[in-house]
């Protein structure tokens, strides 16, 4: 650069600037060199530069000479409030990308005490990094996803600078939802995946002579990508998560159809800094019932469902024939049960809520007795469908809402989820739940002694099978 064996950062900087005729980048080159950030920087102008500090700045400079991306040149890249190593082996981070990652932050933090977080096609891990970095550790999980072993070498150096957060993140190799496990439920995933067409001449030629075309094309017209998480999402997150998409600025109306085909609910396209649309954001439906007031919804991983559980499991006309009044709930007790990973889940079994008017006011789980078989004194218990509910307002006790409920959920399990028929085990001596049960159609069948634990007594139960006719 100079034959002055003396140089100062003030000369090395306008010599680069009139070089390369950026002054940003000229600046952001100059700072790297100095191992230095934009106020250290300032301090440095006087100061005279190393050999080493100006072979090193030599160096950066034949690269970006070539067209490479600053970024890539500099070997790192501000996420929010991460730095990243970055390099050709995944995208650089953009600052519309920091939006979607914002997004899906405020909406996980929705969920909880616990909460799943899926960042699928994950790159340098900077959204999934992020959401670590930003959501309380207590409760997070946070999974980093990619199909290219480079990247998710990247994502896990950049996941070593995490700090005391990388302990909540899980990094797994895979095309999409492949590369989790089936038995993780997510409360949210969110994905920047290729969206750009094949032969767009819309890409700045920096980007596709220089990123990974597998991280930036999708098909002819760009939505191949998208088309695979939409079509996977809705079984891989749990009632009422959301899904979170980076899209292109002319992709909304599309990726919102495919969002409404495939059932999901509450699509909402919105914009990036600039005004464009950027993202996708949509929410599979917990509601599987709705019946004249009456809507019937999976449990939402959300503490105001946890609350409603809580007061009806401590109310002692509930307890009498539900848990038993010998019960001693309290949240933990609730979240361990009827939470992510809780019980219920581990044994398949769907709890949700009833709401009247748009009022909760009950209780319903379901579940196929394949497991359950002999504790009905069935010995198969395939396509037999059985349920558990209470009304939780004392007040509606005896006001025929139980075989509302009953009548609404038996066709739900019969004409959605192909039940053969429909058991239901009260207990023989709870005389108002069986009355209310052969007015909803259900049959006493046999007493099946020693059912289950209650209050300190082993109780018998007395089978009740709906079957429809023909």
């Amino acid at each position: 650069m100079t034959d002055d064996p003396v140089v100062t950062w003030r000369q090395l900087l306008q010599w680069t600037i009139d070089a390369i005729g950026d002054p940003t980048h000229a600046r952001w080159l100059c700072e790297e060199a100095a191992s230095a950030d934009a106020a250290g920087f300032v301090s440095l102008l006087g100061d005279a530069a190393t050999e080493r500090m100006v072979a090193h700045l030599e160096s950066m400079l034949a690269r970006y000479r070539t067209g490479e991306p600053v970024q890539y040149v500099l070997g790192h890249w501000g996420f929010r409030r991460i730095d990243l190593a970055v390099d050709a082996r995944a995208l650089i981070p953009r600052p519309e990308t920091e939006v979607v990652a914002g997004v899906a932050i405020e909406i996980a933090s929705g969920y909880g005490p616990t909460r799943t977080i899926v960042d699928l096609g994950t790159g340098t891990g900077a959204i999934g990094l992020a959401i670590a970095d930003e959501l309380p550790a207590e409760g997070t999980s946070v999974w980093l996803t990619d199909a290219s072993e480079a990247a998710l070498d990247l994502a896990r150096a950049n996941l070593a600078g995490l700090g005391r957060a990388a302990h909540v993140v899980r990094v797994t190799a895979g095309s999409w939802f492949d590369a989790f496990p089936l038995d993780v439920s997510a409360d949210v995933i969110v994905s920047n995946p290729p969206y750009v067409a094949t032969d767009s001449d819309d890409v700045d030629p920096v980007v596709s002579g220089w990123e990974p075309a597998s991280a930036l094309y999708a098909g002819a017209d760009g939505l191949d990508a998208l088309r695979l998480i939409v079509a996977g999402a809705g079984p891989r997150l749990r009632p009422g998560g959301a899904l979170v998409l980076e899209i292109g600025s002319d992709q909304g109306s599309e990726v919102q159809s495919l969002l409404l085909d495939a059932g999901f609910v509450d699509v909402e396209v919105r914009p990036d800094l600039s005004g464009r649309d950027r993202m996708v954001v949509a929410r599979r439906p917990p509601t599987v019932v709705t019946s004249d007031g009456l809507t019937v919804r999976h449990l939402v991983n959300r503490p105001g469902d946890y609350d409603l559980l809580l007061r009806w499991l401590t109310t002692p006309e509930v307890l009498e024939w539900y848990e038993g009044r010998d019960r001693d709930f309290d949240l933990a007790d609730i979240i361990d049960e009827y939470g992510p990973g809780g019980e219920l889940e581990r044994e398949g079994t769907e709890p949700m809520i009833v709401e009247l008017d748009g009022r909760p006011v009950g209780y319903v789980q379901i579940y196929e007795l394949t497991e359950h078989a002999a504790e009905f004194g069935l010995d198969d218990g395939r396509g037999t469908w059985s349920l558990d509910l209470f009304v939780g307002e004392p007040e509606l006790h005896g006001a025929g809402l139980g075989r509302r409920i009953l009548r609404s959920v038996v066709e739900y399990l019969l004409h959605d989820r192909g039940a053969r028929d429909v058991v239901i085990m009260p207990y023989p001596e709870n005389e108002r739940a069986v009355r209310s049960y052969t007015a909803a159609g259900f049959v006493a069948e046999a007493i099946v002694p020693d059912h289950e634990m209650h209050e300190g007594v082993m109780r018998d139960g007395l089978r009740m099978v709906y079957r429809p006719e023909g």
